[in-house]
């Protein structure tokens, strides 16, 4: 899934951080939670089951953050990940992920009863890209899908959730 598509998702993504190393991968969503079930959703982050983090982890998640606007329902999730990939493929149906059946159950949960898939951001600043070329540094590679590669965005359908 290419940083920036606008599209709407579900799940963790991925920007590629450095087009030298491709070490590590980030990416940014957004979502609201419905009317009265922010509390549980925070409940059941905090007591994730094991076969979801052991499969986000699987998938290439090391890191997965979720931020809560204050005072609203409106939630930002950051990941980032151990190289590029595409998370439509790494924990969309079909995938090794979803082969789990706990981790099945979760994304259809978050989905269904929670909010509905998550909207992916589009990077405008890096400290990374803009910094270092500020600086005359080595910069990152820009967002895949952008004028600058040329390369296609991604899109993943709205079919899953985190």
């Amino acid at each position: 899934l290419a940083q920036g598509s606008g599209a709407v998702h579900r799940g963790p993504t991925l920007f590629l951080a450095s087009r030298l190393l491709h070490t590590m991968g980030r990416h940014c969503f957004f979502t609201e939670v419905k009317d009265g079930r922010l509390q549980e959703y925070l409940d059941y982050h905090d007591n994730i089951y094991p076969e979801v983090a052991a499969g986000l982890r699987a998938a290439g998640v090391t890191q997965l953050t979720i931020f809560n606007v204050p005072c609203t329902r409106q939630l930002v999730m950051y990941i980032e990940t151990a190289g590029d990939l595409d998370f439509g493929r790494a924990t969309g149906p079909g995938s090794k992920y979803r082969q789990d059946p706990r981790c099945e159950q979760w994304e259809r949960l978050m989905d269904a009863d929670f909010h509905g898939g998550w909207t992916d951001c589009k990077e405008v600043h890096s400290s990374d890209r803009e910094w270092n070329a500020a600086l005359r540094l080595p910069t990152s590679a820009p967002p895949a899908g952008s004028a600058e590669t040329g390369a296609p965005a991604r899109k993943r359908p709205r079919t899953e959730s985190t």
